[in-house]
């Protein structure tokens, strides 16, 4: 079986080498929705699983393009135990107003959140708050990621900043292990 990940994609070629390393790794073939090559029009598969943190206008985009729908990385068995595992530390989410993200971010009950694009704002904690670590739940490298990078070391120049899940080899253990499940949870739209 010819499985695809499919991912938002960028212009940002430190993020198309981020999920090119990461798909290697993991033994799949990957795919963009646009800015990025190779297309989900490229690359032919069985299942096309779009990965994405949580619900949103880019995910129900993906799940347009591609006709298949999977549960985003919120949904996932085990996820809490997995975030949990790599901190203390604060959790950084881009951010959605999608009713069912916050639902979702809500039911895992980590108690130190921030979001790049809503409240409770990364930059907004900082001013208050420079912690230990800080842990960037998105998958790339990219500009979601240095914006991360950027907020933090502005404020708190000598706080940790992990790198992307996709690069963490915590992550692709985690996400090898949970494969046979996101393909059986993996579902045709069309």
């Amino acid at each position: 079986m010819r499985v695809v990940i499919v991912l938002h994609g960028s212009q940002d070629p430190d993020y198309i080498d981020s999920v090119r390393h990461f798909a290697e790794n993991v033994g799949l073939y990957y795919a963009f929705i646009s800015y990025s090559k190779p297309s989900i029009n490229d690359v032919v598969g069985d299942v096309y699983i779009p990965l994405f943190i949580g619900y949103g206008k880019d995910y129900e985009r993906a799940v347009a393009v591609t006709g298949f729908e999977a549960p985003p990385l919120l949904e996932w068995p085990g996820v809490r135990d997995f975030l949990l595992g790599l901190g203390p530390g604060l959790y950084v989410f881009h951010g959605e107003n999608d009713v069912r993200f916050i639902s979702d971010l809500g039911k895992l009950n980590i108690r130190d959140v921030a979001f790049l694009k809503i409240e409770p704002t990364l930059k907004n904690y900082l001013i208050n708050h420079c912690p230990g670590r800080v842990i960037p739940v998105v998958f790339t490298q990219g500009v979601i990621y240095k914006e991360i990078l950027t907020a933090v070391w502005d404020s708190c120049p000598r706080t940790e900043v992990l790198r992307p899940l996709f690069e963490l080899r915590e992550f692709m253990n985690y996400f090898k292990d949970l494969l046979p499940w996101l393909i059986r949870s993996t579902r045709r739209v069309r």
